[in-house]
């Protein structure tokens, strides 16, 4: 009866996850994850336990991450809260049942279930014990981090938390005989929201003559000042790609410099020219791309800010590559810019594991001022399900722009010239209509 109650609580959420946008991918597919057992120990069973819930479930990022490169996106999290047992040390035992909508590769098999290895609690002193006994440096020997991870807190363990890595105990041990953590069954699925053979509304794109594009880089390192640092030769790179690709710009703010053996122009020290508006005259019409290098999305200041509102108002494409903050940027960004009635827009939130981390905001945002259509209707989002390191950027970037100015190719086949490893998504692209009229 426990269970039968549970799962029709899910059900009866059916109607707001159907309101979610779908979702395309070359490299990853879209699997419905349903929890049906879940529990979490908790000393307040009635107020805050489902926001200890989401902090639990944090966890399952940093597991299908490392465990086959998966990422769940935390935005479309659902969790129906069951009964409370009172335990003989005064704490409660709360079941739930919970669903999640993840991004799968599509290079490993798809199981039908397998154990979620989760703090046994969500609150700050739990996890902080949590943290202790199996990511601390203190326990180098029991570490469940991923390698690359240092400096790691208990705040954002969940992000590099590896617990099938070798040296963890947790993928040898009985979680039942361990306070700390505990197991959870997930069962998986094929979602329905997987989309085929949508494109970007190229005619829609286009219909001004134009194709105006805004892309911001954030810098590797806070206060970087070296040519090298891998955000400013980001920002750079894809400068001179855009003027490899598409010749002598037809007007330029900034000096370029000429290479007379690969007869190209380029952009000159990257730090003395952070921002770089271009305009080129191709046979689709005009190209209009302004580029920004920042040092981060959440210290910009007024300057940039107003510049960038003034973009968005009329751009068809705007991309931010630099550090996710682990949300904490991306959250930043998506509360930035104003936007018109009628403007639709691709955006490219290109940081790690972006996928786990947007919200509803640009979604609201587009819907406001164009309240007679759905969410989706003037925005696709292209997050990433897996990290996007910096070397990526250009790549992406122009394989957008690139994609847009030939209006030929479908986002399943645009994301496949992304980097594999980054397992980029679009959601947002299910009500696009092309090549049949936008409001078809």
């Amino acid at each position: 009866m426990k269970l039968f109650i549970l799962v029709a609580a899910l059900i009866a959420q059916a109607t707001a996850f159907a309101a979610k946008p779908k979702f395309v991918s070359a490299h990853t597919v879209a699997l419905d994850g349903t929890i049906t057992d879940g529990k979490i120990i908790t000393s307040s069973p009635n107020y805050g336990v489902k926001r200890e819930i989401k902090e639990q479930l944090m966890y399952t990022i940093g597991q299908l991450n490392g465990l086959d490169g998966g990422s769940p996106d935390m935005n479309r999290l659902e969790i129906s809260v069951g009964q409370s047992t009172q335990l003989d040390n005064g704490l409660y035992e709360v079941t739930y049942a919970a669903k999640l909508f993840i991004a799968w590769p599509l290079s490993v098999q798809v199981p039908r279930s397998f154990d979620l290895l989760v703090p046994s609690r969500g609150d700050y002193a739990s996890l902080q014990k949590f943290f202790k006994a199996f990511g601390s440096d203190e326990n180098s020997g029991k570490k469940c981090l991923a390698w690359e991870g240092h400096d790691v807190t208990s705040g954002i363990f969940w992000y590099y938390y590896r617990p099938n890595k070798y040296s963890c105990p947790l993928n040898r041990m009985n979680t039942e005989e361990n306070e700390l953590a505990s197991t959870i069954q997930i069962q998986l699925k094929k979602s329905k929201k997987n989309t085929t053979g949508k494109s970007p509304e190229y005619g829609k794109v286009w219909e001004d003559g134009k194709l105006v594009s805004t892309l911001i880089f954030g810098k590797a390192e806070d206060g970087a000042t070296s040519e090298y640092d891998a955000g400013i030769k980001a920002y750079r790179d894809t400068v001179n790609a855009l003027l490899k690709k598409y010749g002598k710009p037809t007007s330029v703010n900034v000096e370029l410099s000429y290479n007379s053996y690969y007869r190209q122009y380029t952009l000159g020290n990257a730090l003395q020219n952070p921002e770089v508006f271009m305009t080129f005259d191709l046979e689709e019409g005009e190209l209009d791309v302004a580029l920004f290098l920042i040092e981060g999305i959440r210290s910009v200041g007024i300057d940039f800010q107003q510049k960038y509102n003034e973009r968005t108002l009329v751009s068809d494409y705007i991309s931010y590559s630099g550090h996710s903050g682990l949300g904490a940027n991306i959250r930043a960004l998506a509360r930035m810019g104003k936007f018109a009635k009628d403007q639709y827009q691709i955006f490219l939130i290109n940081g790690c594991d972006t996928f786990s981390y947007v919200d509803d905001a640009l979604r609201d945002a587009h819907s406001a001022v164009n309240p007679n259509f759905g969410k989706d209707k003037f925005v696709d989002v292209i997050t990433n399900a897996m990290p996007s390191y910096f070397h990526m950027n250009k790549r992406s970037n122009m394989t957008i722009i690139n994609s847009l100015v030939g209006q030929q190719k479908t986002y399943k086949e645009i994301l496949s010239g992304f980097d594999v490893n980054q397992r980029a998504v679009v959601t947002g692209e299910e009500d696009n209509m092309w090549p049949e009229s936008f409001l078809d």
